[in-house]
């Protein structure tokens, strides 16, 4: 079994439980204008459900061979309360990732360790994956991550049918060879 943690973080699948953890980092303003710009968070009984679905995988497949992955983060020397949480969704040969860590931890070098082992993680257990991510515009912290992580910009066009797209989202692939893909 793989490692489930890093030189400052411990990770652990995500389940119902965790959302009592991470409902206050998702209705913190400064998170809540780049994952829901509307500023609609979830309950905390909506959050549990999603995330109790999450543990259980895919219902309705985008495709057949749909994967998923998702994680709480940790700090190592605090387990007592989750940090945020990693998700990856395979869709055969390419997939999409993201993150989320709450603000009291921006800045400290966490979400690029968070990454980093979030890619060794998904690379062993599910090699070969084309991984993309989608970005709000005005989250240049995130895109400042996903350029460190060697992830490329590209043009929306050049995308495969994200799920996490949305209309105006810069579009970043981690692969040193991008394809084609109809919008």
């Amino acid at each position: 079994m793989r490692s489930m943690q890093s030189k400052n973080l411990h990770f652990e699948p995500l389940t119902a439980a965790h959302a009592d953890d991470l409902l206050p980092i998702l209705t913190t303003p400064s998170v809540l204008a780049f994952i829901d710009p509307t500023g609609t968070p979830p309950t905390l009984e909506e959050l549990r459900a999603e995330y109790a679905a999450r543990a259980s995988g895919p219902v309705n497949l985008v495709t057949p061979a749909e994967q998923w992955f998702n994680m709480a983060i940790y700090l190592k020397a605090d387990c007592s309360k989750a940090i945020g949480r990693l998700e990856a969704t395979r869709y055969g040969e390419w997939g999409e990732v993201a993150y989320l860590l709450g603000e009291a931890w921006w800045g400290k070098g966490l979400a690029f360790e968070a990454m980093l082992w979030w890619h060794d993680y998904l690379n062993a257990i599910v090699p070969g994956t084309q991984w993309w991510a989608t970005v709000h515009p005005a989250n240049q912290r995130s895109i400042r991550l996903l350029t460190r992580l060697q992830y490329e910009e590209l043009d929306s066009s050049r995308r495969p049918k994200l799920q996490s797209y949305d209309l105006g989202d810069r579009c970043f692939a981690h692969s040193a060879h991008v394809e084609e893909y109809p919008a």
